[in-house]
């Protein structure tokens, strides 16, 4: 049996398998590979650009991935002092992480007067990314 060539079939050559296989090889390596990506708020409450009548009790966000308690930090503050050097954070405390969602950061408010707000955020999701956003809401006053 050693030393015996196989005849090869009509039509086909030895190369081609090789070429099939470097082809495949090629596309493996080129292909994207995925990549963690930083936590996206998935939505909020009250939601971005809503218009509500009632003030929030609490600002909720919820993001696209887990997050780590204790490094999230929420702002809200009134939309005309988002350019002023030392505005007043109107969220009472710390920001926490929901133990039983960790894709929820949860922080309390005052009784918002009416106007506009603006909610400002920065998590960090157990992947070791941080990510940053921002989004406003308007309360109506009553009529």
């Amino acid at each position: 049996m050693a030393g015996k060539v196989l005849p090869v079939k009509p039509g086909r050559r030895r190369g081609s398998h090789l070429l099939i296989l470097a082809g495949g090889l090629t596309l493996l390596v080129l292909s994207p590979l995925p990549v963690h990506a930083h936590a996206r708020l998935v939505r909020s409450s009250p939601a971005s650009r809503a218009q509500v009548e009632e003030p929030p009790e609490r600002i909720e966000l919820w993001f696209s991935e887990l997050l780590e308690n204790g490094f999230n930090s929420v702002e809200v503050v009134r939309t005309g002092e988002l350019t002023v050097p030392h505005r007043m954070n109107l969220a009472q405390g710390a920001s926490t992480v929901d133990p039983d969602d960790r894709t929820h950061l949860v922080v309390p408010v005052p009784r918002l007067a009416s106007g506009s707000y603006a909610v400002e955020w920065r998590v960090l999701s157990r992947d070791g990314h941080s990510a940053t956003g921002r989004f406003t809401f308007k309360i109506r006053a009553p009529e």
